[in-house]
């Protein structure tokens, strides 16, 4: 020891324990060890353990817990209250009677890196590292690297033991970002049972102004379910029970569904085989050929002889549909539009008539979403949207999810109990600042899964057109031997599945439609060939290149290559 140390007579310090100059430490312990560097604090009530190393000019506040094994940088800063007050409320001078200390725990293993804040009430998971400058706001998962203000998850650090297996690829990792958003999400719980604020009210008015500006629509109301949204959108634009409302046959049933529900009927068109959307040249085949005027000049199904009313073009996987040409298509036969955006969460189209991109959401007369957990912004349980810029059709959609009240026991509608409670409103509204950045991610996961499967020519990839920026909810590729790939990649332990095996006009719920296999031969050739790969904002480079790896065995494995068809090669988009 030196005289350049001050040092109280209540610290402990371990064996071996190497204290450099300009230290100043009181009422702490330091386990064997563990190194000290210049100006580092240590206050009272904290805690360093064996085998640490703590650079110069951190500082170590009361509460702060270090277990053994830590790197902790140059100029790290701890916090150890979360709402720090220099005075009381009426205005003199805070005291350590006043101070409340939160506990900050850094487990064995872990790094911090130099600069970063650590705030109060966080937890540092065992292995962990954290990076320069970052300021760590929520607990941090063992064995992750996270940055950033605040700082994320950008990877996992667990790796297979000498002969064990890699860890499985998930088709989708649901757990990652609920843990980054933990304390945020807890919260949300807890102010439900603090205020008893459980179904309707302020959270859920919030998170509906929140939603229609991030869809840049001018309503936004909240219902519990993607199923209700479209139901509720489909009655409150005036689809009259027995009407026909069109849709594409390669959706999730929910999307015709919601069209019998609401007593009509739905009828199909085929879809583009590029994009897998609602294609406007069979829309226009449909219309025209199809279908034809009665004496009152309403459109009539030639196939069903019912009237023609909506069509529900689904914006599927993420990719908005060609929403200029099917609108112009609706105005010239007097149709109205309602998008299935219920994979599309912040999905674009740059409309050549309007000169600029639009959100999926904001044009037709209303949307659905949903928030299904699984979606790209998920709740906690069941839950959906209706977006619209009708003030008067907005209107309808709430009566309609509150048993058709217009006010409390006024029921001008028999409506539906299809709201959205609170905490799910309130989880949904912390997610949705992150949502920009999700999709980023997504989409920067599917630049990188087509440069990895460029030289692929058994895989067909998502096309994305000039006039779409996709948020990929899915990654969803093309191959004639769709059931050896997906073996293949089961005993590789990467996940996949399948949207959609069966279309719905060949799916028994539909027989009494009379379709029958050929009418739609492009969705069943794509509900022959698709496969979805693993997709998903925290998924890592290190696990798109195993599954581009598996898939490249596969292939080599072939005795004869099962590429499809050269006229339905699709390169690889260049603006993805």
């Amino acid at each position: 020891m030196n005289t350049f140390h001050s040092i109280a007579a209540d610290v402990q310090l371990g064996a071996h324990v190497r204290l450099s100059q300009f230290i100043n430490l009181y009422g702490c312990s330091i386990g064997d060890e563990s190194r000290i560097g210049a100006f580092v604090e240590i206050q009272k009530n904290a805690s360093v353990g064996k085998r640490c190393k703590i650079s110069s000019h951190s500082f170590i506040c009361e509460g702060v817990a270090i277990e053994d094994n830590v790197f902790i940088g140059h100029g790290v800063t701890f916090v150890n209250d979360t709402y720090p007050r220099a005075t009381r409320p009426d205005g003199s001078p805070q005291t350590e009677a006043d101070w409340k200390v939160e506990r900050t725990l850094i487990r064995k293993g872990a790094s911090i890196g130099s600069g970063a804040t650590i705030l109060a009430n966080v937890t540092v998971g065992e292995n962990s590292i954290v990076g320069a400058g970052s300021v760590v706001t929520r607990d941090v998962p063992a064995n992750t690297v996270v940055a950033g203000n605040p700082a994320r998850v950008l990877r996992s650090l667990a790796a297979p033991a000498a002969g064990e297996e890699p860890a499985p690829i998930p088709f989708l990792d649901l757990v990652t970002p609920h843990r980054e958003l933990e304390r945020e999400l807890t919260t949300v719980f807890q102010q439900a049972l603090h205020t008893a604020g459980f179904v309707g009210g302020p959270v859920v008015e919030r998170f509906e102004r929140n939603f229609a500006v991030f869809c840049h629509a001018e309503h936004a109301i909240a219902v519990s379910s993607g199923t209700d949204a479209l139901r509720f959108a489909i009655l409150a634009c005036g689809v009259q029970p027995g009407d026909v409302v069109v849709t594409v046959p390669n959706t999730f049933i929910a999307t015709a569904e919601a069209i019998s529900q609401a007593g009509a009927a739905p009828e199909f068109v085929d879809v583009d085989e590029h994009t897998s959307n609602l294609s406007p040249a069979l829309l226009e085949e449909y219309l025209s050929t199809q279908c034809t005027r009665n004496s009152a000049g309403q459109l009539i199904s030639l196939r069903s002889g019912r009237p023609v009313t909506a069509v529900i073009p689904v914006h599927l996987y993420g990719q908005m549909a060609d929403m200029d040409a099917i609108l112009a298509l609706a105005a010239q036969y007097g149709l109205a539009v309602l998008e299935d955006a219920c994979q599309a969460h912040g999905a674009e189209y740059f409309s050549r008539k309007l000169d600029r991109w639009m959100r999926a959401g904001s044009m037709g007369a209303a949307a659905a979403f949903s928030f299904y957990p699984g979606k790209n912004l998920g709740a906690c349980g069941e839950g959906g949207a209706v977006t619209t810029n009708d003030a008067a059709l907005a209107a309808r959609v709430r009566m309609l999810r509150d048993h058709g009240q217009s006010r409390k026991y006024h029921h001008d509608v028999e409506g539906y109990n299809g709201r959205l409670d609170a905490i799910q409103a309130g989880i949904l509204d912390v997610k949705l600042p992150h949502l920009d950045e999700w999709n980023a991610q997504r989409r920067a996961r599917a630049v990188e899964y087509n440069r990895l499967f460029a030289a692929h020519d058994a895989l067909l990839l998502p096309h994305e057109p000039s006039w779409s920026r996709a948020v990929y909810h899915l990654y969803v590729v093309r191959t004639a031997d769709r059931e050896g790939l997906t073996e293949h990649l089961r005993k590789a332990q990467i996940g996949t599945a399948i949207h959609y095996p069966i279309p719905l006009h060949l799916q028994k719920a539909y027989a009494s439609l009379g379709y029958k296999p050929g009418d739609f031969p492009v969705a069943e050739k794509l509900a022959a060939e698709i496969v979805s790969l693993p997709l998903f904002p925290h998924l890592t480079g290190e696990q798109q290149a195993r599954v581009a790896d598996a898939i490249r065995v596969f292939a080599s494995d072939k005795a004869e290559p099962h590429a499809l068809e050269e006229s339905a090669l699709v390169s690889a988009p260049k603006n993805a």
